[in-house]
């Protein structure tokens, strides 16, 4: 009669699991859509010790371009200014003077797509240094302009205070002959120079030398154009 009762408790139990059956999953889709159109700017001035940060306060001496476009030329300085300074017969050189922050730089923005890559800045005279008053004004045959090569920095890299190894800055002689020379460039690495890019450079290493016998009392003026190309120098 005991073993009855055992019986029957496990019959009970085994009848009272209900059956696995197997199921379809139960599935839906969701599109993703995007287009993706390039930034075109303008980018405002970024400070050149850091060019993640904005420029603050504004700087008067290196102002926004305002150029729009994927590669933009954004800051440039406003002027190599060398002040009143003495004739000589020899040929002499001059230190431009400094600024209100004491730097000037260049800064480029790339946001095109990652098919375009490389670019570099070169500058060059309008021509030469002629004065600025006179019914016939005095030219300064054969003067150069030294551009110095500065540091490069980018917004990208990891840390961007440091010197950009991606990143060429090149120190420029520029003559009303020379045409234009090359002074900031991305090296062939690929994704260099996106983003935000400054070469930065004390104004009082810009130097004007006059050749002997050229000088004459009176106030001089020209022109630097500083242009950007969508390519690396090869």
């Amino acid at each position: 009669m005991k073993k009855a009762v055992i019986t029957t408790t496990m019959l009970l139990s085994l009848l009272g699991m209900p059956a696995v059956m197997a199921t379809a999953d139960s599935t839906a889709n969701t599109n993703t859509n995007l287009e993706l159109t390039e930034t075109t700017g303008p980018t405002t001035p970024v400070d050149p010790t850091n060019p993640t940060n904005p420029q603050s306060p504004e700087d008067p001496d290196n102002p926004a371009t305002g150029n729009t476009d994927a590669l933009t030329l954004d800051v440039a300085p406003q002027t190599f200014n060398f002040g009143a300074v003495q004739t000589y017969a020899a040929e002499h050189t001059y230190q431009a003077a400094t600024t209100t922050y004491g730097q000037q730089y260049l800064q480029v923005t790339d946001n095109r797509g990652t098919d375009e890559q490389g670019w570099t800045v070169t500058v060059e005279q309008d021509q030469d240094l002629t004065e600025t008053s006179g019914s016939s004004p005095h030219v300064l045959t054969g003067t150069t302009i030294h551009v110095p090569a500065g540091v490069a920095r980018n917004s990208l890299a990891a840390d961007p205070t440091a010197v950009d190894t991606n990143l060429t800055t090149t120190a420029a002689d520029v003559t009303n002959t020379s045409g234009a020379v090359t002074v900031f460039s991305t090296t062939a690495t690929t994704g260099a120079g996106k983003g935000t890019s400054v070469k930065v450079w004390d104004p009082s290493d810009v130097t004007l030398t006059i050749p002997k016998n050229t000088a004459k009392p009176g106030a001089y003026s020209n022109t630097l154009t500083w242009t950007l190309t969508a390519a690396t120098p090869s």
